[in-house]
């Protein structure tokens, strides 16, 4: 319920790369709100401090606007900067703002971390550093005033190492956090790609058109594509030859159907265009190329090679008939001597 709450209130949903993200920032931003909260609650009532109090109220306005920010501009990195100015503006007046109590910079430990974890390494890094100058140009020159014991160059040693180690830590974590995110991302992309990729032939699969071919308002047109004989071929000359004139006609097909539409292999020897203009006069024209390309065209073979086609057009109310009347009209150019295509006759042509 917490979840479909911030999925509302964030406006990302859950599966959505941003969503992590936004809520460690909510996350944040609500863990320091809760602290400022009770600082100023301690620094009013319990041992009255007015600048303490002042500083922490300031940081908590900023906090409230930074919540306002995430909600209504959606911006996250934003927001998340905001966070962390706060965070380490606070942590720099309260050094201050307590006269240099030792315990104070304990709290600028918490910028690095948070920084990088919300900023991402490379600007959390530059933030992070600038911080760390900052709190040494404090150290350094009212080194000697630091109660209740002297802040020596040994303690402003130990200080170093230990900011600079969680600085590291944080530093390295999310870089190679995020770069494994990055190659994850795009091995997801890459199996993506597969999945509706012919092997073979590197032309779409059966899977992405049949998807394609469930949005009629893109596709207009479909074609089937029969290499002539085929079975003849693989008997004849081998399986590796098959191959290797399906690969050449997927190039010819690939070449001719560019800016035009799409074209996948639909199995075995059929290839499948889905032409996404609606001007029938193109179409004609790129089949009969199509055809006199490959029947011109040397496959190493003692014979030529050719293709039968059927076209039938794709209308949205009869979308599912479509790909059954071009496989008719394939049939009747198989029957009219093959090397020849024939369109499927429907109402709206």
């Amino acid at each position: 319920m917490l979840t479909n709450g911030l999925e509302k209130w964030l406006g990302v949903n859950r599966t959505q790369e941003e969503f992590r993200e936004s809520v460690f920032v909510f996350a944040s931003l609500t863990v320091l709100s809760s602290v400022l909260s009770l600082f100023i609650y301690y620094n009013t009532l319990f041992i009255p401090n007015f600048l303490l109090a002042s500083i922490e109220a300031v940081g908590l306005g900023f906090c409230l606007f930074a919540y306002f920010w995430l909600w209504q501009s959606r911006n996250v990195k934003i927001a998340a900067t905001i966070m962390v100015s706060v965070m380490t503006a606070v942590s720099l007046l309260f050094i201050v703002g307590s006269d240099h109590s030792e315990f104070a910079l304990a709290f600028s430990f918490l910028t690095p971390v948070v920084a990088i974890f919300v900023l991402g390494y490379k600007v959390g890094a530059v933030f992070s550093l600038l911080n760390f100058a900052i709190i040494a140009y404090i150290c350094l020159i009212d080194m000697h005033n630091w109660p209740p014991i002297p802040f020596d160059k040994i303690s402003f040693i130990h200080l170093s190492i230990v900011y600079l180690f969680l600085f590291s830590i944080a530093y390295f974590y999310d870089s190679g956090r995020r770069k494994t995110l990055a190659l994850l991302k795009e091995s997801n992309r890459q199996l993506q790609a597969l999945s509706h990729t012919d092997m073979l032939t590197q032309l779409f699969n059966r899977r992405h058109m049949e998807a394609l071919l469930q949005q009629p308002q893109k596709v207009k047109w479909l074609a089937i594509v029969d290499i002539d004989d085929f079975k003849k071929i693989n008997d004849d000359y081998g399986h590796d030859v098959g191959d290797q004139v399906l690969i050449q006609t997927a190039r010819t097909l690939e070449v001719e159907t560019k800016h035009v539409g799409q074209v996948g292999r639909w199995g075995g020897e059929e290839f499948l265009i889905a032409f996404e203009v609606a001007d029938y006069s193109i179409i004609e024209e790129r089949m009969r190329a199509i055809q006199t390309l490959i029947s011109n065209q040397d496959f190493g073979l003692e014979r030529p090679v050719t293709v039968s086609c059927g076209v039938a057009h794709h209308q949205g109310a009869i979308k599912a008939d479509a790909f059954r009347r071009a496989d008719e009209a394939l049939y009747q150019a198989k029957n009219s001597g093959k090397n020849c295509f024939h369109v499927a006759v429907s109402s709206g042509q």
